[in-house]
């Protein structure tokens, strides 16, 4: 795929260093094809991104509560699992009236949203009422309150965080393993229809 990018950019880049712009008659289905591809690839990153950040300390920052820096982590996690089964079905589909293929949609379904339906669900749930939480957050956001009133609490706060920050990024490691591997075989599903001799070609040409 980034050979095939490469090799497609290159004289649209040559030409821009020269003031000119060129079109080519490939310019929509590259698009549809490289940067719905990276879209994907950035979601991935996103998602190794919260996993280094919820195993790191919290911003030492009196206007950061620990609750509330852990509570936003685990819901942007949750959040980019749901980008990126949305975009991995999207992309499907796009693949899917480019290539011909038409049983390829529900092949997606079966790789991508019945492995990520568990988190999904968990995400979906909350999403359109309130920020997600659980018994976890809830003891650290219950110890953050009490701290306000007494410092006796800190040690507490310190603990329950500790805890709480520990399930949390053992799960979106586990996670974050189990989703490598759905994408690896959602992209061998789709290079079935995307390539020939294990080369990419391009949907136009094909």
């Amino acid at each position: 795929m980034v050979d095939f990018a490469q090799e497609h950019l290159a004289p649209f880049l040559s030409h821009l260093k020269e003031g000119n712009v060129i079109s080519h008659p490939l310019d929509k289905n590259f698009t549809a094809v490289f940067y719905g591809f990276t879209d994907i690839s950035a979601t991935l990153d996103a998602l190794k991104l919260t996993e280094t950040l919820i195993g790191l300390s919290p911003p030492r920052s009196s206007k950061v509560n620990k609750d509330d820096y852990l509570k936003f982590l685990v819901g942007a996690y949750l959040q980019e699992v749901y980008i990126l089964e949305q975009r991995l079905t999207a992309y499907g589909k796009k693949m899917s009236r480019l290539y011909k293929s038409g049983g390829l949609p529900e092949k997606v379904k079966r790789v991508v949203y019945e492995p990520l339906e568990k988190i999904l669900t968990i995400r979906g749930s909350h999403v359109h009422q309130e920020r997600f939480t659980d018994d976890d957050l809830n003891t650290v956001s219950t110890y953050v309150l009490f701290s306000r009133f007494k410092e006796t609490y800190a040690e507490d706060v310190h603990f329950e965080y500790a805890q709480a920050r520990r399930k949390w990024k053992r799960q979106i490691e586990e996670n974050n393993r189990a989703t490598a591997s759905i994408v690896d075989q959602y992209f061998d599903l789709l290079f079935e229809h995307m390539c020939q001799q294990g080369k990419f070609v391009p949907p136009s040409i094909k």
